[in-house]
């Protein structure tokens, strides 16, 4: 038996969403913008793959809104979005969708998203670049806009700059004898992404003081 769409009609309490009729009886509620882009009219057909393409719309919809409510909020990266709607209940091909629907409108922007972290992040603290590479790969940048990002913003900052003020604050903290300061200093130095010779050139320097 053929089913067709024999009713769209407004929704009592929202002017943006329509209710969908299929052989005189109710189906569901859309939004008008969804209606225009699967086409929906009277009379249309409607079948098994237009109801299971039409629940992942409405899917994608409702994830649309959670999605732009956090952006709202805060910058987020792709991977970083797709995974927090997951978490929050959201189906993984629906959160797929939805975030690759958010890159083509511009509402997301991985390369934009990373600079803005490692300036951040700079603001905060100085940091050698194999750290800001770790911080950006835990947010799920990838390796290519990473490394893009950082050479942009590092364009003019260069590693052994970063480690003399690292190296100057961290000193300034320090206390203990001469031995047990230059470890503190240089594994924390370490940890915050130097490599070995530019922090111990660094560390040389914040104890002679300025020049």
């Amino acid at each position: 038996m053929t089913h067709l769409i024999t009713a769209i009609e407004p929704t009592d309490n929202d002017p943006n969403m329509r209710d969908i009729y299929v052989q005189n009886k109710f189906a569901m509620s859309l939004s008008v913008s969804m209606i225009e882009e699967l086409q929906l009219t009277v009379s249309k057909e409607w079948t098994d793959t237009l109801t299971n393409e039409v629940e992942l719309q409405n899917d994608v919809e409702e994830a649309r809104k959670i999605a732009i409510d956090l952006i709202s909020r805060r910058m987020w990266g792709i991977g970083e979005l797709e995974t927090r709607l997951v978490k929050r209940g959201t189906d993984k091909t629906v959160a797929r969708t939805t975030v690759e629907q958010l890159v083509e409108d511009g509402w997301l922007d991985d390369h934009a998203f990373a600079c803005a972290l490692i300036r951040e992040w700079l603001r905060k603290e100085p940091a050698g670049r194999r750290w800001l590479q770790h911080k950006l790969y835990e947010k799920n940048i990838s390796t290519e806009i990473a490394e893009s990002a950082l050479d942009e913003e590092l364009e003019n900052i260069s590693e052994q700059d970063s480690a003399d003020a690292f190296a100057i604050k961290r000193l300034a903290k320090s206390s203990g004898d001469e031995e047990s300061i230059r470890r503190k200093v240089l594994s924390a130095m370490n940890r915050k992404g130097f490599k070995m010779d530019v922090a111990t050139e660094a560390f040389r320097k914040a104890q002679i003081g300025p020049a």
